[in-house]
């Protein structure tokens, strides 16, 4: 029973793990998208685009 039970919360832990690390992944890729989109042209860039 006693390893059961510890088997059952090794595997709600790592569960929780697993959902915090995809959380993690997604606002991490979220933030670098983020930051490329918003980061102000270059001089050279202005010049292309007019």
């Amino acid at each position: 029973m006693v390893v059961a039970n510890l088997i059952e919360f090794l595997r709600m832990v790592l569960s929780y793990l697993m959902t915090f690390a995809v959380i993690a992944v997604v606002a991490g890729v979220g933030g670098v998208i983020g930051v490329k989109v918003w980061k102000p042209k270059t001089a050279v860039e202005k010049v292309k685009s007019e």
